[in-house]
């Protein structure tokens, strides 16, 4: 059990340190930790009898359209890590990457909703079809930076979105979120993007989402949407020159082996949402539950991380392959902005 402070979890008795603590003081500690002992003695309980509290043969099946580099791969190894551990190896985790189920976010919640797998994960326009309104945290430009970002992700307005899905489909669990591959910019083969008006006829991928399109559009570009596992001959094959993607998933796709200028306009912040079949997630024991739901805190606080750290690796290698990287001045970034106001 990992060490937690008195003062994390009843953060009125923080004191200052040169301070002497009271005999009042003293006696509220004690008891204090007394109920962390208890909590601790009867996690303990609980996760040490999860093995026997679930079925012995139980199997989790994540599916996803992400490389084994990919930070949401990471995750899922994190996620099948904690659980199987935890279970004592009642809970068998089966990760299939890649497409190896579903080729596009589509069939994999397809996947999830018939049961072929158990989780999944998607981008906004993975989900869009099925729910329009998460579309919301897609719109351009409208995240300053990754503080604000993150406090979304962990907002009243996602329990909102995991309580609507699951109303609408029925099956949909949303267990969490993180960001994956950090930020969403301009990657184009031998086209610098200054400005809007350096779009105008460029031919460049989206996910399949109408926000996007309609985004593409607006600053006068071509928008193709094209499945994730298809851009990479889409690219070679010159039926699109450009996507708007992030550093770490150029890279751990080989994207970079053409397209070789970048804009960092940071137009979107790209969240990836966590799927469950509720239905399976219900079958499970209460323990099991417990521990399921903590695999995914695990999961998306890793997976969160991971590209502040890869994007340095990432760019590295993009210009190693002769990649450009190109800051819009603070005016130029006011014509992106001003180009896809209504």
């Amino acid at each position: 059990m990992e060490n937690i402070r008195p003062e994390d979890i009843w953060p009125e008795h923080r004191r200052n340190p040169a301070a002497p603590a009271t005999s009042e003081g003293r006696r509220k500690m004690k008891k204090h930790l007394e109920l962390l002992g208890s909590v601790g003695v009867g996690l303990a309980v609980a996760l040490g009898g999860a093995g026997m509290a679930g079925a012995a043969d139980t199997t989790i099946k994540i599916c996803h359209i992400g490389s084994t580099d990919d930070e949401d791969h990471k995750g899922s190894l994190v996620f099948e890590n904690f659980v199987e551990s935890q279970t004592n190896g009642a809970v068998e985790v089966e990760i299939y990457p890649a497409g190896q189920l579903c080729g596009n976010f589509r069939q994999c919640l397809e996947s999830v909703q018939l049961g072929t797998c158990e989780i999944t994960g998607t981008t906004v326009g993975g989900i869009a079809n099925i729910f329009p309104e998460i579309q919301v945290t897609d719109l351009p430009y409208i995240f300053p930076n990754d503080r604000v970002a993150e406090k979304v992700m962990k907002s009243p307005f996602m329990d909102e979105v995991r309580k609507a899905v699951l109303e609408k489909t029925g099956t949909l669990r949303l267990m969490g979120l993180n960001n994956t591959g950090g930020w969403r910019d301009f990657f184009t083969i031998d086209v610098t993007i200054k400005t809007p008006a350096d779009l105008a006829g460029v031919k460049m991928r989206t996910i399949e989402s109408p926000l996007q399109v309609e985004m593409v559009n607006l600053m006068g570009g071509n928008p193709t949407p094209i499945p994730w596992q298809e851009l990479y001959t889409s690219l070679a094959t010159g039926v699109v020159i450009g996507t708007k993607n992030g550093i770490t998933d150029i890279v751990n796709m080989k994207f970079h082996e053409f397209l070789n200028r970048v804009t960092l306009d940071h137009h979107a912040y790209m969240f990836l949402f966590w799927w469950m079949n509720d239905d399976f997630l219900q079958g499970l024991s209460p323990d099991l539950k417990r521990i399921v739901a903590a695999g995914f805190h695990h999961m998306t606080s890793m997976a969160s991380d991971d590209p502040k750290f890869t994007a340095l690796a990432g760019y590295a290698a993009f210009k190693e392959k002769g990649g450009q990287v190109y800051v819009p001045t603070p005016e130029e970034k006011a014509q992106f902005v001003e180009s896809v106001q209504p």
